[in-house]
């Protein structure tokens, strides 16, 4: 689960550097964040096992994908 938090932390950090730059906004490590999340979420159901942390998550990046786009 630390990992995850990681991944988004250093994604938040990533957008926010290009953005104070002027950079182009990249996307593509978005959804791939996105996709990392939704495969956690999923092997967490099969093994039955809580899921709200990473769904907080996964809320977390997609309020900064509809920030950005």
């Amino acid at each position: 689960m630390e990992n995850h938090y990681r991944t988004v932390i250093d994604l938040y950090k990533k957008y926010f550097t290009d953005y104070m730059n002027g950079a182009q906004i990249d996307t593509s490590s978005l959804m791939e964040v996105i996709n990392i999340i939704n495969f956690a979420i999923d092997k967490a159901k099969i093994n039955d096992l809580p899921t709200n942390e990473l769904e907080s998550l996964k809320e977390d990046v997609q309020f900064l994908k509809y920030q950005i786009l």
